[in-house]
């Protein structure tokens, strides 16, 4: 099993190592929204009528993570049940929080540390507060999983000091990460599944590792995920939780819609284009960002259709840039590298990220 795992560890990172120009695209920072921690719904509004939860038995708790999903247990009584959502900050104080693909839109309050969610047919409003209680409830015990087979995807992958999402790297090679699982049932069997119908199999299960065909490799949970280790040299896989992989496939696909296209005018894009921002998994990244993750870049057009590239410090010249509509072709010896588009603002390059420039000159 351990030399599945590396194998197939070994694949994904060249893979995402080549269509991401050598950057690490998972780079959902911890802080990165004001939104990160544990809620609670304190009431609800509908037909101008205030309905106060904060202090009724039932209560519902969401915990905001940093990589855009939503962990909410629902507790009535003794009885207590979970789910994930998703959610994508749309602006400075605004976000989306999705259950599907249908957005329900939300506006933060700073001034009371508020949000408010709007189901956009019926108008009702909903309130979210920050839990205060000390010490926090720690919402995860609520909900007994322990006698439940549990499925896991998928989630990243470290090498070295590079960390990629599987939920951007799997789709570029035709894959589906409801091919990359783990299941894990209550008797300490299981199941591990890697991409292909030949590369999964039974394994069995304790506390500190799995074990399969006599071959084992040891694990840690992380909060909800499972990280399992393949030894100093060959990188470590992580898990997580099926429905908050779902959740985040979600935003990931709301994310990576097509840019509103424009017939743009060449001049436009003569000139020099800077990387901006990138877009992940419903997270923004500025430029400053993105250099400390190890990538600079940008593009020089010029009005004959020459052009050149600087990454890193390096520039390479002698390309050339074609322009259809929205879409800007750049190639080297008639071999297209790049495909961008423009929305009439900002350049984009849609690899495992969206890659936004702008024009500085």
């Amino acid at each position: 099993m351990k030399r599945l795992l590396t194998l197939t560890l070994a694949l994904l990172m060249t893979v995402a190592l080549l269509g991401a120009v050598g950057t690490r695209t998972y780079a959902l920072a911890e802080g990165e929204t004001p939104y990160v921690g544990l809620w609670e719904i304190t009431g609800r509004e509908e037909g101008g009528v205030y309905t106060s939860y904060a202090e009724g038995e039932d209560k519902l708790y969401l915990d905001f993570l940093a990589n855009g999903a939503i962990y909410g247990v629902m507790v009535s009584g003794e009885n207590a049940s979970d789910d994930y959502l998703g959610y994508k900050v749309t602006g400075e104080n605004t976000l989306d929080m999705y259950e599907g693909e249908d957005p329900l839109p939300a506006v933060y309050d700073p001034a009371t540390g508020i949000i408010t969610v709007t189901e956009p047919n019926s108008g009702l409003k909903t309130f979210i507060e920050r839990v205060k209680a000390d010490p926090l409830p720690d919402i995860r015990a609520l909900v007994d999983h322990s006698q439940q087979e549990m499925t896991y995807y998928g989630y990243a992958m470290t090498q070295g000091d590079q960390t990629l999402s599987m939920l951007e790297i799997v789709p570029m090679m035709g894959l589906d990460i409801e091919d990359f699982y783990l299941t894990l049932n209550p008797d300490g069997t299981g199941y591990l599944q890697f991409g292909q119908e030949e590369s999964g199999g039974d394994i069995t299960w304790n506390e500190t590792e799995f074990t399969a065909e006599e071959d084992s490799v040891p694990y840690t949970r992380v909060g909800d995920h499972i990280v399992i280790d393949m030894g100093e040299n060959n990188g470590s896989i992580e898990f997580a939780p099926a429905g908050e992989v779902e959740a985040l496939m979600v935003v990931l696909d709301i994310s990576g819609e097509a840019s509103a296209e424009v017939d743009a005018d060449p001049e436009d894009l003569v000139g020099e284009w800077k990387l901006l921002k990138a877009v992940a998994a419903g997270q923004t990244l500025t430029a400053e960002q993105i250099k400390e993750q190890g990538l600079e870049m940008s593009f020089r057009f010029n009005a004959d259709g020459s052009a050149s590239m600087t990454s890193n410090g390096n520039t390479t010249d002698g390309l050339s840039w074609a322009l259809d509509g929205s879409k800007l072709s750049l190639s080297v010896s008639g071999y297209d590298i790049f495909d961008l588009s423009y929305d009439g603002e900002y350049l984009i390059l849609s690899m495992m990220a969206k890659l936004y420039f702008e024009k500085i000159g």
